[in-house]
């Protein structure tokens, strides 16, 4: 591989093709519903954190295996429209990707999800290229399985950093993962999970406690707790008109990532990363309101900032 064709990030992760309804109100056997409004997009935390980063201008990379189906071949088509390196996507013959039915509830934007899962090879440490891994800036996971652990590995030692999207909570991670991770960003579903009945705070110091960088929970439309080196900050969501938040913690991930290539302060990382989500929410589906680099600033330009304690 050529040195120079590598991006400043790299992803291993989920990748789905989504079929988002907005719904009254939940179905229920026996009785139909009529969609306001539908959406065939693709989705995944770590796949739809690398599309808001591209759409911010930074080089991404998702390495991955899919199937050859048409939601396998849709998956690959959103990635190139979006100008995320596809190179090492695979499509597996005679395998079928990962498809997710998800209702949006019209009046909250909270969702549920029905997936079919995927019949695909699991990626492998065979698969994955060191000087690949070793040369990006930073590494993007949201599991812990066999491919991962070796990429997390090889990105500690060389000192990228690994960025952890924690939406669902598995031994693996907190056994194997979270030791090589220098940011954690859980979800509160994760946490809960996790360490029943704690308090945010508790949470991001036991994160810390395995030798995190930064470590964030975040807690849908109450914002945020992070704890890093120098103390604790809570952060407000910001109270914008939300029609959809699925993809509300990718578009998260990818904005904290982009503050975190640019060296902010962790407080100005935060701001950054729940404009990149609050934005997103506007909109049905995890990607349709990723915002660009100038939208973001002029929504904090013009958006009044929550005090932050």
């Amino acid at each position: 591989m050529n040195q120079d064709n590598f991006p400043d990030v790299i992803g291993i992760g989920t990748c789905t093709a989504d079929m988002l309804f907005v719904v009254p109100q939940p179905p229920t056997y026996g009785r139909s519903w009529r969609a306001s409004q539908y959406l065939r997009q693709s989705g995944g935390p770590v796949a739809t954190a690398l599309v808001t980063l591209a759409r911010l201008g930074v080089s991404t990379r998702f390495i991955g295996r899919v199937g050859d189906d048409p939601e396998g071949v849709f998956i690959r088509e959103e990635f190139g429209k979006e100008g995320v390196d596809t190179s090492r996507l695979m499509l597996e013959p005679n395998a079928l990707s990962r498809a997710v039915l998800v209702l949006v509830d019209q009046a909250t934007g909270e969702r549920c999800f029905t997936s079919r899962r995927e019949t695909n090879t699991p990626l492998t440490v065979s698969d994955l290229n060191r000087q690949e891994i070793t040369s990006a800036k930073v590494l993007h996971l949201d599991d812990a399985d066999e491919a991962s652990i070796q990429a997390a590995k090889w990105a500690k030692a060389a000192g990228v950093t690994v960025v952890l999207d924690g939406t669902w909570h598995s031994e693996l991670i907190t056994e194997l993962l979270l030791p090589l991770v220098d940011i954690p960003i859980v979800s509160e579903v994760f946490a809960q999970e996790w360490m029943p009945g704690a308090p945010p705070e508790a949470v991001v110091q036991r994160l810390c406690e395995f030798g995190a960088r930064i470590a964030v929970i975040t807690l849908g439309e109450r914002g945020c707790v992070a704890q890093w080196e120098a103390g604790l900050l809570t952060f407000p969501a910001f109270p914008v008109d939300v029609l959809d938040t699925t993809g509300a913690g990718d578009a998260f991930h990818g904005g904290f990532i982009y503050g975190v290539l640019q060296d902010w302060s962790v407080a100005e990382i935060i701001r950054f990363a729940s404009a990149v989500a609050s934005l997103n929410c506007c909109q049905l589906g995890g990607r349709s309101g990723l915002p660009t680099l100038e939208e973001v600033h002029q929504f904090l330009e013009d958006f009044p900032a929550p005090d932050s304690q």
